[in-house]
């Protein structure tokens, strides 16, 4: 009697069949399926077609609803460690000089991970976790990263465009305001409180333009974006759920 081998180790002799295609497997081929065992390639082929969960804004569902957040957190801390405990010029590289732009295109998005003094990166982070999470649950990891990117990005443009040509910009606060201005359109949207939002942008507003070396630019930009960017998301969802029930 031959005896029967996994259709992937034909060195190891079984009893086992897939469930779905009936092919020999070992117990290193096995996934457990809702009956049975499946093999490795009529297990992706089921996983593949299940239905993602979608957020309430369209995005994917995923288990961990703060990973993007937290990385983003690593990446500013790291950042700071790296320029306090580095030389001048390190700074120099990373920071948002708008006359430099044209011919240094990164200092638009790296001067949005760069900070020098405690308090700014502090204020700035606490406010990112405050809003993070929350944000990242609603929309998803991809459409989060692209929130906080964009609107890191909007905040450096204004500054390029409106800002003294020789001056120096650095910090999240535009990337960090683009959240609150998400955050504010659609709680708005959904008819929710918005008061400490209100409140948080007004005294922002305040301190933007009373206080000196404070980028009311970068600040606008990245608050207008981030609005615009959560406006866009919520007329994509609505159409993609006007679209479902017809």
């Amino acid at each position: 009697m031959t005896e029967t081998v996994c259709y992937r180790h034909p060195d190891r002799p079984t009893g086992v069949r897939c469930q779905r295609c009936e092919k020999p497997i070992c117990p290193a081929c096995m996934n457990a399926a809702s009956v049975g065992f499946q093999c490795p390639s009529c297990f992706a082929e089921g996983v593949k077609s299940v239905p993602r969960t979608r957020t309430s804004l369209g995005g994917v569902a995923r288990g961990n609803t703060q990973v993007v957040t937290l990385i983003l957190l690593v990446l500013n801390v790291l950042v700071f460690i790296a320029v306090r405990a580095g030389n001048s010029t390190l700074v120099y590289d990373l920071v948002l000089v708008p006359v430099l732009v044209d011919s240094e295109p990164w200092r638009l998005f790296t001067s949005a991970f760069t900070h020098l003094q405690i308090f700014h990166i502090f204020s700035n982070l606490f406010m990112l976790y405050q809003v993070g999470p929350l944000l990242e649950q609603m929309l998803g990891r991809l459409r989060f990263v692209l929130l906080y990117f964009l609107s890191a990005l909007g905040g450096s443009i204004a500054v390029w465009l409106l800002a003294n040509p020789v001056s120096s910009t650095l910090g999240a606060s535009g990337a960090v305001l683009g959240l609150v201005g998400a955050l504010l359109v659609i709680s708005r949207a959904r008819g929710m409180d918005v008061t400490w939002i209100l409140a948080y942008v007004a005294i922002t507003a305040v301190i933007s333009f009373l206080f000196p070396n404070i980028s009311w630019q970068g600040h606008l930009g990245g608050f207008l974006a981030g609005a615009a960017i959560a406006w866009l998301f919520l007329r994509e969802t609505k159409w993609r759920r006007d679209r479902a029930r017809t």
